[in-house]
């Protein structure tokens, strides 16, 4: 009996050992390649070229590293199949993975749509910036979502959103309005957040006086797939 409690415990602690080394890269990744929030948007088209090839050769790197390591979390669990894994440590590794984006998501959260305004004059101020997307994923990590995702991208810690020329870029992704963010998480308390108007301030203000659209929706069911590390370029508006 003892053995076997020997060999369960470092399963488990090989597998979350594992996957903290993943986060360490994403943490590590998201401190050197997100900016500060820019309070103007517009910058010259040079600079964004330059951050977008930045962008791409570190998130090409970090995504080879981070399916290393997959590889090594299925490796480990192969060797875990004949061993008898508590409920309690069988629930902690799925949590820990789902944060990383290494599996499917079920459960209850809330819709967010936001997109530019479609009616009468268009200004910096009508339109979606990839520093409102960021305020929104911050909001949604900070009241306790498990996953999030950007019109079907999975969102993870070192996930870039930035703006190159007219669309935003997401995982490498080239997106474009209307923006849907899913979040798993408690839906009440996410939404309390998200519609909390001293938090978001100057999201609701640029929806009454500019006509952005922006709306939040509990769901007592969501899906969300994995984190693909995907590096080929795809319009929303297309799909």
């Amino acid at each position: 009996m003892d053995k076997l409690k020997h060999a369960r415990s470092i399963t488990i602690l090989s597998l979350v050992a594992i996957i903290c080394v993943i986060f360490g890269i994403m943490i590590a990744a998201q401190i050197r390649s997100i900016p500060d929030r820019i309070t103007n948007p517009i910058v010259p088209y040079t600079s964004l070229k330059d951050t977008k090839e930045s962008l791409y050769a570190e998130q090409k790197q970090l995504n080879n590293e981070i399916k290393s390591l997959q590889e090594s979390i299925q490796a480990a669990q192969s060797q875990s199949d004949s061993t008898a894994i508590s409920r309690n440590d069988l629930d902690t590794l799925q949590l820990a993975k789902a944060r990383a984006g290494l599996t499917e998501v079920s459960g209850q959260g809330v819709i967010v749509t936001i997109s530019d305004n479609n009616v009468g004059n268009i200004s910096d101020s009508s339109i979606v910036h990839a520093a409102d997307l960021r305020d929104i994923i911050n909001l949604l990590w900070s009241s306790g979502a498990e996953a999030i995702a950007i019109n079907d991208q999975r969102i993870v810690i070192n996930t870039a959103i930035d703006c190159i020329v007219n669309t935003i870029l997401i995982n490498d992704i080239r997106l474009s309005t209307p923006f849907t963010i899913k979040a798993i998480g408690n839906s009440e308390i996410l939404y309390d957040r998200l519609t909390n108007k001293s938090i978001l301030k100057d999201i609701y203000t640029r929806k009454q006086k500019d006509g952005l659209i922006f709306d939040v929706e509990p769901k007592n069911s969501l899906n969300l797939s994995l984190f693909d590390g995907s590096f080929k370029f795809k319009n929303s508006s297309a799909n």
